[in-house]
Formats: C-alpha cells, structure tokens, sequence
C-alpha cells in the first residue's frame, strides 16, 4: 500500500503558478510524500489546470517523487489515461460519472503498474464501490467540490470516510482512503479519525510563510 502509515499530499494547485518548480521541490525537501496533481478539463470541473506535458517535465525533474494524479475530467478513455502513465503518474485517480466502464478502466489503470483510485464527489454514494473493492488501490474522497482550492471542509463528506472505511475492513482489502479539500492542521486528526491515511493539502502547505513548520504542524497533529 504505502510505506508510511500517514502520508501527506502536496496540491501543487494551492502553489505558485509562476515558481512551481521551486514550489515542489521545497515540498519535497521539507517532507511532503506524494505531490497531487490535479487535472481539470472546463467541463467536469469549471477550471483548467495541467496537462501531460507538464506532469512530464516535472517528472523530467523530480523523477524520484510520487505523483498522484486526480482526473476531473469527461470522459476518461484509455488514451488520456496512457498520456499521464508515460508522463511519470504514479497513481491515478478519476470519477465514475466520467467512465462508463468503471471496473475496466481501474483494471487498466493497474495493468500498467500504477495505482488505480476512484474518486468520490460529495454527493457521489459510497456504495457504487462495492463491486470494485477487487480493483481498488485507493479512494479520494471529495471533502469540498472539485475545481477550486481553499475551499472548507463539507462536514458530511466525513461520515462517508467512515463508511468506505468499514467497507474495506469488512471486506478485508489493502485499500487507502485519501481525503482532499480543506485539510489543515487543525482538522487533520479528525479526519484521520474517520479512516482517511492519505491527506492532501494545498493551501494550509504552500499558502505557509515557513513550509517547514507548516509540514511539522501537520505531522505533530498526526500525532497527537
């Protein structure tokens, strides 16, 4: 599954456009494990954010970091699916509403070695997952909407972290929940609280003046 039993997630959606480079690579050195890249396409989401050639080039220059990438787009189609697994993606993420053939495109995913999520929109039921537990890697739950940063926690989304969480105990499968939108530290030992064990932060991370306390608040709340 993961080498960590917590592992944060950098949104390099929440840092600077203009210096992402230098952006990732603090990241990186001042502990960030995964950096999250989120893929919006104007229509399943209303923003546009990175495309293949981006996540290559910052593979080019990171080869060494975990890149989980999130499709919010429609739909997702092999094809689209290859461009992010040759440009460096290590995980891959995408909503069911944008596949028809869910089961088939997660087996896909995985016969590429790449780790294969569904992600789960607010309003988006916990029981569709059921009948691919068998395929799952992870799953993303949306704690806020898709498409824009900074946003606040929903509330409910954390009773669905506990049930997807009791789904795979019951089941006996090796799956991660991770948890995106508005994790901070001051909310990150709830929600680890409901099963979630992968937390992507964006804003709290690169909106800090000092990124190294920033990453240790996180930690020490982990722990507390």
């Amino acid at each position: 599954m993961k080498d960590k039993r917590f592992l944060i997630a950098g949104s390099i959606l929440s840092a600077d456009l203009l210096n992402l480079q230098r952006d990732v690579e603090e990241a990186l050195n001042v502990g960030v494990d995964v950096i999250h890249f989120d893929v919006m396409d104007y229509h399943f989401v209303p923003n546009m954010t990175f495309g293949p050639a981006f996540l290559k080039a910052m593979h080019h220059k990171f080869p060494n970091a975990v890149f989980d990438v999130h499709l919010m787009i429609d739909p997702v189609t092999p094809e689209i699916v290859d461009d992010y697994i040759d440009a460096g993606a290590s995980w891959i993420s995408f909503h069911p509403e944008a596949c028809i053939h869910t089961h088939r495109m997660l087996t896909y995913i995985r016969s590429k070695n790449v780790k294969a999520g569904i992600a789960l929109n607010p309003s988006t039921a916990p029981e569709l997952l059921e009948y691919l537990l068998d395929d799952l890697d992870f799953v993303l739950v949306m704690t806020v909407n898709p498409g824009f940063g900074g946003q606040k926690t929903i509330p409910s989304t954390l009773n669905k972290v506990a049930k997807i969480k009791a789904q795979i105990q019951k089941a006996n499968k090796d799956i991660f929940i991770e948890v995106d939108g508005g994790v901070k530290d001051s909310n990150i030992k709830e929600i680890e609280s409901y099963g979630a064990e992968v937390f992507v932060v964006g804003s709290a991370f690169f909106g800090a003046d000092d990124k190294k306390v920033a990453i240790d608040n996180l930690h020490s709340a982990l722990n507390a």
